[in-house]
């Protein structure tokens, strides 16, 4: 522990991770949150970051050991559980099959790629996916191209080989916003059993938009996951540590419409960020 830090109060500590982390001072981020989880061990949010920290210098081993650390102290955790499953799609597609990355595998693309924000994107699984020998090609982080063809939002590779499509409900809501001025991007997540997982994304909102959000539908899933953890925290309480001063931190319930179909929910009713170890649900637990 560094000599400053020790007459610093644990919230001061963390505020300095987090800044460390928004600032881009990844090694500082690493040093401070290792700092505070000797401090507590199951200062989940601080392995969060840890993990985020890690995955700026490719150290996937670390940054999975974080996040599984993270899932341990809160096992309902969605950050750790979803950058857990998001690496797992790394390492098989990167492994020589012992376990160790390849040489030649993909560095991980922007950090942006991965976050997810609730109202900006979705995350879906292709619809009349191409077979699965092609699809077994794309690397997680991959961008694709988005195209109309006969009313239907079509996903294809830069060649213009077709990937897939967008399901329809979400794909029709795009098309219209396209054509209001809205623009997309789509990002390859990793294989499922029978498709391609990939996250779409709004880049741009035309101000003639302002009042529309892209993905209302996902506020309904996030407040179904919060609801989980929240079953989950109530049945394993004991086994939970509790600090006076994180009190205040704690998250804020997602706001929705009660049927979570509100196409046009004004931009209030957005859920916090979430990310592959960037914000989420709350900042204390973001991963940055």
């Amino acid at each position: 522990m560094s000599t400053g830090s020790k007459n610093k109060t644990r919230r001061q500590v963390t505020e300095d991770a987090r800044q460390a982390g928004l600032d881009g001072r990844w090694e500082e981020a690493i040093a401070i949150n290792r700092e505070l989880i000797l401090r507590d061990a199951k200062d989940t949010p601080a392995h969060n970051r840890l993990g985020r920290s890690l995955l700026e210098f490719r150290d996937y081993s670390g940054a999975y050991d974080s996040f599984s650390n993270a899932l341990k102290s809160d096992p309902a955790n969605l950050i750790a559980r979803r950058n857990l499953r998001r690496l797992e799609l790394l390492r098989q597609e990167q492994t020589d099959g012992d376990g160790t990355l390849r040489e030649d595998s993909v560095a991980f693309p922007r950090s942006l790629v991965f976050i997810e924000e609730v109202g900006k994107t979705w995350v879906t699984e292709l619809t009349n996916p191409a077979p699965t020998s092609l699809l077994a090609g794309i690397y997680a982080g991959q961008q694709l191209e988005l195209s109309i063809e006969d009313g239907r939002l079509v996903v294809k590779l830069a060649d213009g080989t077709r990937v897939g499509e967008i399901e329809r409900k979400t794909g029709d809501r795009v098309i219209e916003l396209m054509a209001g001025g809205n623009v997309y991007e789509v990002y390859a997540l990793g294989l499922t059993a029978a498709s391609l997982r990939t996250i779409l994304r709004e880049v741009f909102r035309d101000p003639s938009q302002a009042g529309r959000m892209s993905f209302p539908r996902q506020i309904t899933e996030t407040r179904a996951y919060l609801k989980e953890r929240d079953l989950i925290r109530q049945r394993d309480e004991s086994d939970f540590y509790v600090d006076d001063e994180d009190d205040a931190d704690e998250e804020a319930p997602v706001k929705a419409s009660d049927d979570g179909e509100d196409d046009d929910a004004p931009e209030s009713e957005r859920a916090e960020t979430e990310v592959v170890g960037a914000p989420a649900e709350d900042d204390e637990e973001s991963g940055i």
